[in-house]
């Protein structure tokens, strides 16, 4: 699974043929979590749209470092968030990274 993204949207493409896409204008929430996976954690960011769309992300796709390393020249991001996301542990309550 890869994460495709540029300054207007965002993608998940999950095979040749299957791409979730959403435009970033349209998002009104960011949050993250994380589960125990095999062999360790999986960090999830959740992108929310208004009309109740979401799309999953996961540090387990390619692109997740780009995405991150991008993510606040599109959205205003509390300080330290990279921290935050890096730092809570799996089960802890969402981080929510962004309304508008």
């Amino acid at each position: 699974m890869d994460i495709l993204f540029d300054e207007q949207e965002l993608s998940v493409k999950y095979d040749e043929d299957i791409d979730n896409t959403l435009m970033w204008e349209d998002v009104t929430r960011i949050s993250a979590y994380k589960v125990y996976g095999y062999p360790g954690e999986v960090t999830f960011l959740v992108f929310d749209t208004a009309d109740g769309e979401s799309l999953e992300v996961s540090d387990e796709m390619s692109g997740w470092l780009e995405l991150l390393g991008s993510l606040h020249t599109i959205f205003k991001l509390p300080a330290g968030w990279e921290e935050q996301l890096t730092a809570f542990e799996p089960g802890e309550d969402d981080i929510m990274l962004y309304t508008k």
